[in-house]
């Protein structure tokens, strides 16, 4: 049994409108080179990527004494720049674990932006047990990335846009790591157009979630080997993998290369500079994994290091 969710729609446009005042809502741009292709380019959101969305959806919830204690979370780059900057709007101290082969982009602008970065050992279950010290050492309340009903309801508030952007829309295409992204679009969008289609995407070497939605039950992998640095999780979330069991029409693959050349079609002809977690959605359509008939391609952050964007450029 998977953790309970009783958040209804109505949250969503609750959570939705108080987001208003603090993310853009990003555009809907018709692909300049793949017909039927439409993407949401979360990579021209706050801090880079969709992650503001239930970054602060939870900040906004806590209470005055926890906001006073601070806060503690883990992540893989994007939902710690997110969190340290919606802590900084509130006044809230942030402290957040990544493992040491995180991207140090993320990292730095993590502490830019007010954070405190500790790093942890190359394990994702390190970054649970160093969260866990921390929470325990020094008071903080938790910021769960994904596995949360706050942050299931943020995501909410891109899946409700884009079906208003585009009320034609028949397929979405969303990148999967925890599945919190994927399950909060998933959910508000069928309870509102049963008839659109959600489609996740992994890659091989990360794919948890793919192995757990074809064998009906959590899954975990060993470690993850990719380049889609946000994708990174090795089980998907006990609150969200039903969500994804219930909402989701089909989990599918693709491979580095693939993921690698829709980084390049991206910067190349959409003009859009999108990291490898977020290209992930395209590598399935260009692999033809996923139909290309009003579809919508989420792409989800664009915090690319130079040198994985130099590698996309030359493949």
């Amino acid at each position: 049994m998977g953790k309970e969710f009783h958040l209804t729609l109505a949250d969503a446009e609750r959570t939705r409108r108080k987001l208003g005042s603090v993310i853009f809502e990003t555009p809907l741009l018709a692909s300049k080179a793949t017909a039927g292709v439409s993407f949401k380019p979360e990579n021209l959101q706050i801090t880079g990527s969709f992650k503001i969305r239930p970054a602060y959806s939870q900040m906004i919830a806590l209470t005055a004494e926890q906001r006073k204690a601070g806060i503690v979370t883990s992540s893989s780059g994007n939902f710690a720049q997110a969190t340290a900057y919606a802590a900084s709007l509130l006044g809230v101290s942030a402290k957040f674990v990544l493992m040491r082969s995180s991207n140090p982009i993320k990292a730095e602008r993590t502490e830019r932006l007010g954070g405190e970065v500790v790093f942890c050992d190359n394990r994702f279950e390190a970054r649970a047990d160093e969260v866990a010290r921390i929470r325990e050492q020094e008071g903080r309340t938790e910021i769960f990335p994904y596995d949360h009903p706050n942050a299931v309801a943020g995501n909410a508030s891109a899946g409700l846009e884009m079906i208003e952007q585009f009320p034609e829309v028949q397929h979405i295409v969303v990148p999967i790591s925890g599945g919190g992204l994927i399950s909060g679009i998933a959910w508000a969008v069928k309870e509102s157009r049963p008839d659109v289609l959600i489609w996740g995407v992994q890659p091989t070497g990360s794919n948890a979630t793919f192995l757990s939605f074809h064998q009906g039950r959590r899954t975990s992998i060993d470690k993850a080997r990719t380049i889609a640095d946000g994708l990174q999780v090795t089980q998907p979330g006990e609150l969200t993998f039903p969500l994804i069991q219930r909402y989701v029409h089909d989990v599918v693959e693709v491979d580095e290369d693939s993921i690698l050349r829709a980084v390049r079609v991206l910067a190349e002809e959409e003009k859009l500079v999108v990291e490898p977690s977020g290209a992930v959605t395209l590598a399935a359509v260009l692999d033809g994994k996923v139909p290309a008939s009003d579809t919508v391609c989420f792409l989800s952050g664009g915090n690319i290091s130079p040198e994985t964007l130099k590698a996309a450029l030359e493949t």
